[in-house]
Formats: structure tokens, sequence, C-alpha cells
């Protein structure tokens, strides 16, 4: 399937997700010379119930999108969890805890400043989609970040009634396993978007 990216460039100021694009601007405004890629327009601020949080965006994808129709593994496993756990995208959002697109050489692992410098951007996410009810954390690093975010904000998230979700990372070293491992990796997955569906009251497609 051949995505026309320009095409969804285009919604990027549609009611559904204007408020997070203008999002995405602030931050690049923010710094000066840095991308901040927006958020695929397939999925809506206002029935945004799941927040899928990552560490950063992925290097070089040309789309300028996070999207689960890009073209690297996470992206793909994404939309294999999307299509398993019968998941409409308007009830997801996805968000990575630096929301920059780091340098090339850049380690793996966010830095205690990357963490703290995405703790305001997220609050504001957070406002924007004001009805989520859990944040899959993806990877050990979502998961601390989440922690600080916590601890900074005073349990915002737990007054909120919101559920954190720990779940493996979607790309690189989580999934260098053997082809049965990745598969019952995916399945645990599948098994916690089921979960917060059920939690946020989604109906399967």
């Amino acid at each position: 399937m051949t995505i026309d990216w320009d095409e969804k460039r285009a919604l990027l100021q549609e009611p559904n997700i204007a408020a997070v694009t203008q999002l995405c601007d602030e931050l690049m405004a923010r710094k000066p010379g840095s991308t901040v890629p927006y958020i695929d327009p397939v999925h809506d601020e206002d029935e945004c119930r799941i927040i899928t949080l990552q560490t950063s965006p992925v290097r070089g994808a040309e789309s300028g999108f996070v999207s689960h129709l890009n073209e690297d593994d996470a992206a793909r496993r994404i939309q294999l969890i999307y299509d398993s756990a019968e998941l409409d995208a308007r009830y997801v959002m996805p968000w990575n805890s630096y929301p920059w697109v780091r340098d090339s050489g850049s380690p793996t692992a966010l830095s205690a400043q990357e963490k703290t410098d995405g703790l305001r951007p997220f609050r504001q996410f957070l406002k924007i989609n004001s009805r989520v009810s859990a944040v899959v954390a993806h990877g050990a690093d979502a998961a601390a970040f989440l922690a600080l975010y916590e601890k900074t904000y005073h349990s915002a998230l737990k007054q909120n009634g919101i559920k954190v979700y720990k779940a493996s990372a979607l790309g690189g070293r989580a999934f260098a396993l053997s082809e049965a491992k990745q598969q019952e990796l995916l399945e645990k997955n599948i098994e916690t978007y089921r979960d917060a569906m059920q939690r946020a009251g989604i109906q399967h497609l």
C-alpha cells in the first residue's frame, strides 16, 4: 500500500488533530533547527483513549510523521498489534517521551536531560487528549520517563485515573530474538492493548 504523505499533510489542520499539530510546531519553535514529526491525522484527539508511548522518533522517517504506516520495524509491529487487537486508530495516539528527532550519533537510551525536556510537552499532549485512560509505555526508557513524570507532577496520571502499562520496545534489540520469542512478545503486546481497550470501553472493530 502506497501512502500519500502529502495528502496526510493537507489534513494536519483538521479538528481531529489540529491541537497536536500546533503542539509539534511549538516544540520545533522552542528548539530552533529541530524536527518534531507530526502525528498521523488518522488519530483523533477527541476520541483518543490510549496513548502509545515510545522513546524518541525514528531517525530518518521519510514521511515526517509518527505513524504506524511508516516503513520501520516498530511501525510494522504497532500496525500488527492494532490489527490483531481490532483497535481503530482513532482511539489511540502515538507520542514520544522525547518528541524531537535526535542526532544520528545519539545513544539509544535517553539522557536525564532529554527525559526532563520531554515532561512539559507530554503534559501539554495529555491536556489535548483529555479522555485518555491508559498509556502503554514501550520499552524501559518510556517507563522510566513516566515514573519521572509521576514524580514531577505528583502522581498526575494516577490522580486522573490513567493506568500505565509497561510493554516491550517495538524495535531494536527488544526483537533480536528467535521467531517463537518474537511471536510471544507480540502476543503479550496485543493482550496489553486488549486490556487497555476493555478498560476504556472501546469496541473491537
